[in-house]
């Protein structure tokens, strides 16, 4: 039930974020059915795996991929559809626990959550990383169909 939870409230957050950045409206939708996919994934693995840095990887990872695809069939870039997709994942507790703690003076408990919003931080950008660039090294990529004219398995 949470994960169905999730899912539904990470692709409204997602289409929130994406109007707050005025995407276009075609965009929206899949901009918030990518960042719902990658929420879920991130929640998948998070339960089966554990830990902080591969969940969040393997959702920002999915969440990179479906942007590239849908700029790809929707003919836009890219960024309109990974940035409100990825928002869901953005460590915004960690970052404002960080701040209180330092502000705090409980400096152990404030490095203890920097490090955390560090990995998760990092996480997210060697996710979509991977995905732009697996993308882009896709992109010159045609299947071709051999010539008619020459066939170089007959012997003349």
């Amino acid at each position: 039930m949470h994960l169905f939870l999730g899912f539904i409230f990470s692709y409204i957050s997602s289409v929130g974020f994406a109007m707050l950045f005025s995407s276009p409206k075609r965009a929206i939708k899949f901009s918030a059915l990518a960042g719902a996919i990658g929420f879920l994934i991130y929640n998948i693995a998070g339960d089966l795996i554990g830990g902080v840095f591969l969940p969040i990887l393997l959702g920002a990872y999915v969440t990179g991929i479906l942007g590239e695809i849908f700029a790809r069939v929707f003919h836009m870039p890219a960024i309109l559809f990974i940035i409100p997709g990825i928002i869901n994942l953005v460590p915004g507790k960690g970052i404002y626990n960080t701040l209180f703690y330092f502000v705090d003076n409980q400096k152990s408990l404030a490095f203890t959550n920097l490090f955390e919003t560090l990995v998760t931080a990092s996480a997210i950008s060697f996710g979509i990383l991977l995905a732009s660039s697996i993308s882009k090294s896709l992109m010159g990529f045609k299947f071709r169909k051999p010539s008619k004219k020459y066939d170089w398995r007959k012997k003349k």
